[in-house]
């Protein structure tokens, strides 16, 4: 066999073994993220120059992405729902809105260095 075959058939044999290591070890690896939903929303904010991108988890809780530190447009956009940010603490990585009597925590992390993505309270419907 030529070193040509011999190549692309080792390159093959390797990347059927990590795909197979990746879906044996799914949950480790990407927790309880949906992996292709988040690129959609990377491809969203990076090449259609949008502020905010909506994804969601495997447990269908919508979740925003913004570019890193960047939450204006989340709190502008709850502020059309009818929310008043009324903290944010900076320690604990949450944002808190009043809306009437009813105070709503919103949590938000780090993502992929360059983003942010934020925990709405609102459920997708599926």
């Amino acid at each position: 066999m030529s070193k040509i075959v011999k190549f692309v058939l080792g390159s093959l044999i390797i990347i059927i073994v990590l795909l197979i290591i990746i879906f044996i070890n799914w949950q480790n690896v990407f927790s309880d993220n949906r992996p292709i939903a988040n690129m959609k929303a990377i491809y969203q904010l990076e090449i259609k120059d949008k502020p905010m991108a909506k994804t969601s988890d495997v447990d269908n809780n919508i979740l925003y992405l913004v570019p890193k530190g960047h939450l204006d447009t989340y709190i502008d956009m709850m502020k059309k729902k009818g929310y008043k940010l009324t903290e944010k603490d900076v320690n604990h990585n949450t944002l808190i809105f009043e809306k009437g009597k009813n105070f709503t925590s919103i949590s938000y992390k780090r993502f992929a260095r360059k983003y942010t993505i934020i925990e709405s309270p609102f459920l997708k419907e599926v």
